[in-house]
């Protein structure tokens, strides 16, 4: 078991994974206290919060697939480290006391993590043995999770212990600072260490891009029923009226699909299985069940179980969509692979959040039922997908 360990956990995959442990420690907090500001500290609508939501992804989808295509032109580590030191505008977006100037900081900080995310996980296929890529995902975003998670539990803390929001948005730059110099000492592999990595149907990847375009297609869609995290935030915080019950929705979401992610990535389920069943579809009930708690007062206790199924569904989704990505994608174009990946999902961010921002403004269970719709279609287009390609579950091709 040491050994096999030894085949997958090396020192690359460790420093990327850490590398996002940290960057989560620090940003994570601030996007679940962000809602907050601009909501009850700001005092503006649900729409306004929503239009936000819409420019942080939809920009950003454009943003991802820049750092993707220059990935494959340029050194993804020297990339994904400029970006990455960037995130630390979301540190300061607190500070101002007007709408403009706060969002503006945001975006530049979210934008900066969307151009770098792209290519760090470019890199991760790089220098990982495509034998384990499945359970070196898993691992990457039980880490970027965890940090996530145990991010916004200091902020609970620090909330309870009478810190003022901007100031806890503040401290969490330190660890996004440690993020970038951990990455920096990531050794980046040029010429691929692992350049033969024509998985079982590779070259017949190659022969059906349209399973490519179909997947993109899926992704986009699920990006149209996947919500900021804000909206349940904001929910549990007005329903309950009190900021840190709702930071903790957060905690809750992230620790579950932390948990996942390690789970499902060490399991022997297919990828493209994995990601309609576990996660596009759980993931419908998830906003399902949001709604429906919501509609029906069921409190805390029914918050954070829908929150948790929804994390369930995401923690697959963070970990079987970049596997079956470098599947489908040619290893010379790996990074602008995953830029697709990330650019269609932001497009479909975009449209949600206007929406959701919408519809929230007026019916929240009507919100939450378009996301469980929205998913649940995703989930069908995936099946889809996987039917017509064999060998993405390793079945034999007809």
């Amino acid at each position: 078991m040491r050994d096999e360990t030894r085949k997958w956990l090396t020192r690359e995959v460790l420093l990327i994974s850490f590398s996002a442990f940290f960057a989560d420690l620090g940003y994570q907090a601030i996007v679940g206290l962000f809602p907050i500001v601009v909501r009850f500290l700001l005092k503006q609508p649900a729409y306004v919060f929503g239009l936000l939501m819409a420019l942080t992804y939809g920009i950003g989808s454009a943003v991802s697939y820049a750092g993707g295509k220059l990935g494959d032109r340029y050194s993804k580590k020297k990339l994904a480290i400029g970006g990455n030191l960037l995130i630390t505008l979301l540190s300061v977006s607190g500070l101002p006391g007007n709408i403009v100037e706060n969002s503006a900081l945001y975006l530049g900080g979210w934008w900066s993590r969307d151009f770098r995310s792209p290519v760090r996980k470019a890199l991760l296929v790089e220098v990982s043995d495509p034998g384990y890529i499945k359970r070196i995902f898993g691992f990457l975003h039980s880490l970027d999770v965890g940090g996530g998670m145990l991010s916004t539990v200091i902020a609970f803390v620090l909330l309870y212990s009478g810190f003022g929001i901007p100031l806890v948005m503040l401290i969490m730059i330190v660890p996004i600072l440690a993020s970038s110099a951990v990455l920096s000492m990531v050794r980046e592999d040029r010429h691929e260490k692992f350049a033969s990595r024509t998985q079982a149907g590779k070259a017949d990847a190659a022969a059906n891009s349209s399973s490519m375009k179909l997947f993109l297609v899926s992704a986009g869609l699920f990006g149209f029923s996947y919500y900021s995290l804000g909206f349940p935030i904001i929910t549990v915080a007005g329903a309950e009226h009190n900021y840190a019950m709702g930071l903790l929705t957060y905690a809750v979401f992230l620790g579950v699909s932390g948990l996942t992610g390690y789970a499902l990535g060490s399991s022997r389920l297919r990828a493209a299985s994995g990601l309609w069943k576990f996660g596009y579809l759980v993931s419908a009930i998830g906003s399902l069940f949001i709604g429906l708690s919501y509609h029906y007062h069921l409190g805390l206790p029914g918050f954070y179980l829908s929150t948790a199924v929804l994390g369930f569904g995401t923690g697959s989704i963070e970990t079987f969509e970049p596997v079956v990505a470098s599947i489908l994608t040619p290893s010379a174009r790996i990074s602008r692979g995953m830029g697709s990946l990330s650019a269609w999902r932001g497009i479909g961010l975009f449209s949600s959040n206007v929406l959701m921002g919408l519809l929230f403004t007026f019916s929240v269970l009507d919100s939450y039922l378009y996301a469980f719709l929205t998913a649940s279609a995703a989930a069908v287009i995936m099946w889809f997908v996987q039917r017509r390609t064999p060998f993405l579950d390793g079945r034999p091709i007809s």
